[in-house]
């Protein structure tokens, strides 16, 4: 446990990610301070959801992990939580919700650029340890591909969390009812223009920003 935290904690992503989320984390608790009211403190639970995709991610990648199957079961586990990461953009809509005692827009603003900026990073440093694993592991040449794939089906999962209202849990609460309000989108996909739309336009966005992500002046996921 030990060298996994020192290995962890040599990358520069990590206290990039430390900084900026007891940034996002204090921004929360000065304005719980300032209003009096608890409004927008749900953000820190949303950080710790797309927390939770770059911690499952980073065991396979800094403790080396080489064997198929407790990768295989790591990223089935990371799969349905690397869309929470991604979500948090979509949290810059309660911008438009003026009607509670609140802070000043340009403080909501910051504070949900943070948080928004935040989930990008834990979610884009994941995929870029999985993308590496699936390479160097299981020899895929066409590990960006999966990658690129993997962030529309993120997008798709961001959808369904936004507009449908079902979370990461859901999968084993009541995976039956999300599998249909799936399955009615793919059958019927003419009917879920809205759906589709948004899937394509938020994760070809996501896929820009990945792609800029991974250049060497950009890269964060190194020692």
């Amino acid at each position: 446990m030990k060298s996994y935290f020192q290995k962890l904690f040599s990358h520069k992503s990590t206290w990039v990610l430390l900084v900026i989320s007891l940034f996002s984390i204090a921004l929360s608790l000065c304005r719980r301070v300032m209003t009096g009211y608890t409004l927008y403190t749900f953000m820190i639970w949303n950080l710790f959801l797309a927390f939770v995709p770059w911690f499952a991610a980073s065991i396979i990648y800094i403790k080396d992990i080489k064997r198929i199957v407790p990768i295989v079961a790591i990223v089935l586990v990371w799969l349905p939580f690397f869309p929470n990461a991604p979500y948090i953009l979509t949290d810059l809509l309660h911008l438009g919700n003026r009607n509670w005692h609140s802070a000043p827009p340009w403080f909501d603003l910051i504070m949900l650029l943070s948080y928004a900026f935040a989930g990008l990073i834990y979610g884009f440093v994941s995929l870029q340890m999985i993308e590496e694993k699936i390479k160097a592991n299981l020899k895929c040449k066409f590990a960006p591909v999966v990658s690129a794939a993997l962030i529309y089906i993120s997008g798709f999962g961001v959808y369904i969390g936004r507009f449908l209202r079902w979370n990461s849990w859901d999968l084993l609460s009541n995976l039956p009812s999300v599998l249909q309000d799936i399955a009615q989108r793919v059958r019927y996909p003419l009917m879920h223009t809205r759906t589709w739309a948004f899937t394509l336009l938020f994760g070809t966005l996501l896929n820009i920003i990945y792609i800029i992500f991974k250049q060497d002046d950009f890269k964060l996921a190194q020692e």
